[in-house]
């Protein structure tokens, strides 16, 4: 795969995934942003990374951020056009082996350096000083990212496969049960109350435990396409979701006036500052994300396979 394969399929899908953005983002409401008057989450955001596996991490990148730029309304929103498109591309780098046909490095690699990146962006910001549990999410996609490393790619190319079966992977398999009581343990009163950060290891957890027994029953075999399809959406929505974050904290009091976000945000929820406000959205961005990569795995493993079977899928993992 080079750097663009700017083949004519990959033109034409380029063009209609841009179209794709653009009609997804005019027509279907989204999700109000808190914090943010008058702003929302498209659902342009739950198939991008959809981009990135069916015509690479760099044109999935582009086609995204033409969608978001073309309907952007405000400096905020140019800004967060962004996020979509990093979401693409680390969908893409998952998805494929190498991050070029002339570059050696992995793509797995590449996308947990962009994943860990903006985790540890949100580190060095003011908020995320006063709210270091806030990225359970985002650390769940990270190391999901390191256990199964290559997998995703060649799993990806498992399209072209007709198993009938599956191999299991029993140390896999155990250690998700394993992670699967932990987290149940760890969200009990009677043990969080004795140690407070509990509570917050127990979603990244459950998440992990999720990856592991998925990898366990399906590392090879009928469903693996499907879950690699699952995980690099997971991990190309949670890049795009702390990108978000990192934008919106940065524009506070440039395009965002802090009394805004206190007067009517803070005060109505009864929340002391904006770090409070992050970690009160932490169950709903879990059900925000979730449900968006369901979105993004049945939206992608339909398009995946209809653009495969009528030899319009150009690209593989590599």
């Amino acid at each position: 795969m080079s750097v663009w394969n700017l083949s004519t399929k990959n033109v034409a899908l380029l063009a209609i995934f841009s179209s794709l953005s653009v009609i997804v983002i005019k027509v279907i409401p989204g999700i109000p942003i808190v914090g943010v008057p008058d702003s929302q989450i498209k659902f342009d955001a739950a198939i991008a990374p959809v981009y990135g596996m069916v015509i690479g991490p760099y044109l999935g990148f582009l086609a995204a951020l033409i969608g978001g730029l073309i309907t952007a309304g405000s400096p905020f929103t140019f800004l967060t056009s962004f996020s979509p498109a990093v979401s693409a591309l680390v969908a893409g780098f998952l998805t494929s082996k190498h991050v070029s046909e002339k570059i050696g490095f992995p793509g797995w690699a590449a996308a947990a350096a962009i994943l860990g990146a903006l985790i540890v962006g949100w580190y060095l910001t003011w908020v995320g000083i006063q709210a270091p549990f806030y990225p359970v999410l985002h650390l769940a996609g990270f190391f999901a990212i390191i256990i199964t490393r290559k997998w995703i790619a060649q799993s990806f190319d498992e399209i072209e496969l007709k198993k009938e079966g599956w191999q299991f992977k029993p140390l896999y398999l155990l250690l998700g049960i394993i992670s699967a009581v932990c987290a149940y343990m760890f969200s009990k009163p009677y043990i969080s109350e004795k140690v407070e950060i509990l509570p917050y290891l127990s979603l990244p957890l459950y998440l992990i435990a999720a990856v592991l027994i998925l990898y366990g029953l399906f590392g090879k075999g009928k469903f693996s396409f499907i879950s690699s399809v699952f995980m690099a959406s997971y991990c190309g929505i949670v890049a795009d979701h702390m990108l978000g974050n990192l934008i919106f904290i940065r524009v506070i009091d440039i395009l965002i006036p802090l009394k805004v976000i206190q007067e009517y945000f803070l005060k109505p929820m009864g929340l002391p500052d904006v770090p409070s406000l992050f970690i009160y959205m932490v169950p709903v961005s879990a059900a925000e994300r979730i449900l968006m990569t369901v979105i993004a795995t049945i939206f992608g493993v339909g398009l995946l396979t209809t653009l495969h079977r009528l030899g319009f899928l150009s690209r593989k993992s590599k």
